[in-house]
């Protein structure tokens, strides 16, 4: 892999959690069926969602279902369960939903399709189905879909549990005016809007990825706009929508964030690389609520998503009375067992409690140091650590180069969890590392700053 390309999978996080307080929000995320080696069932934090979206199954157009073979899950259906989450399988997506169209044209191939569907729903535990069709195109292909829907739903209710049946659709009405949601609202669970890639590979200019609020330089698209296309010029009640949340950005070959793009820009997850804040600066969009960075030659631009307008997201969908948000696609926020994005999603949409942490006096078993939150962090974060006996306590922060930074704590300490906040003010960019030594105990973790 070249340093170019090793960049493109490297975005972070920035900023800490808020608190949301809806009612039972929906929280759905994408899980792509070749990410199950490096992503596996047991990485997944159930916690913080309430529907695992397993994709893809692929609908051909006699109404038949490829991709079965090896589909089903059965580890991720039961572990799932376990934790109080629905699992349902996506079909189409982009290259796959080539067939859509013939099989929702034919009532043969309707019932097949619908009772292929269903069987492998009931015979694999999953709890409903994810229409990914992208793209209809016309008239008919609205009015079919429409019929589809109806007899899925009617076949799903003799279920006992009924099958969920979702929908998801595109940000704006260039595709959007193809999906009669109005029609199909009754039957659907909700409708999924994809209020992500506005600017990528196909777009002459860099811009953000998925930007809250418009401006005049962002001519492509952003969330607010297209929840208002749905909610108010289609009449889409609220509690139907779900926004789109990207765990991933873009790369573009640019010099400034809207400026012209050249060759091809590349997709990034956002996996975090110990070298990540070397050699770029994060700048943030305040129109649209988002992070991007540019590198130390201005040759390119990364937009992204941080914890900071993740946040802004979920605190938006609460104001706005949307049903919730699905992820595009957890698991690529994942490092070192921990996933930031999720983490924020689970709280700012409140499935977790976000209550003001306070600390737990209750006495661990072992010395513990956990991973601090947010990392990586602008200016602050918090260190949570374990003593199963009072001890003489440690804990201190160093530099790439083993320098010390700051000793936050030398002292006897009770037996208990503990929380420092290390505050960052002042310092560089870059990885920095935190050690505790209690007793015989001594472990080291490292923490990323970025400005």
């Amino acid at each position: 892999m070249t340093r170019l390309r090793a960049l493109c999978f490297t975005l972070l996080f920035a900023s800490c959690a808020g608190s949301a307080q809806p009612g039972n929000p929906t929280i759905v995320g994408y899980y792509p069926d070749w990410n199950r080696g490096s992503y596996p069932y047991n990485a997944i934090p159930y916690q913080n969602l309430t529907h695992v979206a397993h994709s893809f199954l692929i609908p051909n157009g006699d109404g038949s279902l490829g991709g079965v073979s090896g589909f089903a899950y059965p580890q991720l259906v039961q572990a799932a369960h376990q934790a109080g989450v629905k699992v349902i399988a996506v079909l189409g997506g982009w290259g796959g939903s080539g067939g859509f169209s013939g099989l929702a044209a034919d009532s043969a191939s309707r019932r097949r399709f619908i009772e292929s569907l269903k069987n492998f729903c009931l015979t694999n535990g999953y709890d409903g189905v994810d229409l990914d069709w992208e793209y209809p195109a016309n008239t008919t292909d609205r009015t079919n879909l429409r019929v589809l829907v109806h007899e899925l739903r009617e076949a799903f209710t003799g279920v006992n549990p009924p099958l969920t049946i979702s929908l998801a659709v595109p940000a704006g009405d260039w595709s959007g005016r193809w999906f009669d949601v109005g029609g199909m609202s009754s039957d659907v669970d909700w409708f999924g809007i994809m209020t992500y890639d506005f600017y990528g590979s196909w777009t002459s200019t860099s811009g953000p990825n998925s930007a809250l609020y418009g401006s005049p330089s962002n001519t492509q698209g952003w969330i607010d706009y297209a929840v208002s296309y749905y909610s108010v010029t289609r009449a889409l009640p609220a509690n139907k929508i779900l926004i789109g949340i990207p765990f991933y950005g873009w790369v573009f070959n640019s010099g400034a964030m809207y400026g012209a793009s050249t060759g091809a820009s590349q997709r990034s997850q956002a996996a975090i690389i110990p070298n990540l804040a070397l050699g770029w600066t994060r700048f943030w969009d305040d129109a649209g609520k988002v992070p991007y960075m540019i590198n130390t030659g201005a040759t390119q631009v990364i937009s992204y998503d941080d914890t900071s307008s993740v946040r802004i997201k979920c605190s938006y969908a609460v104001s706005k009375g949307v049903q919730g948000a699905m992820i595009w696609a957890i698991g690529q926020d994942y490092l070192d067992g921990n996933q930031p994005l999720l983490d924020v999603v689970g709280r700012g949409l409140g499935k977790v409690s976000d209550i003001s942490p306070e600390v737990v006096r209750s006495i661990p078993g072992n010395y513990s140091l956990e991973q601090s939150f947010p990392n990586p962090f602008n200016p602050s974060t918090t260190i949570k650590y374990g003593l199963p006996r009072a001890s003489h306590v440690c804990l201190s922060v160093y530099d790439l180069l083993g320098r010390g930074v700051s000793v936050l704590v030398n002292e006897r300490g009770e037996a208990g969890v503990h929380e420092v906040k290390f505050d960052g003010s002042g310092l560089s960019s870059g990885v920095y590392f935190y050690r505790l030594q209690a007793g015989n105990f001594v472990q080291t973790r490292r923490f990323i700053l970025l400005r």
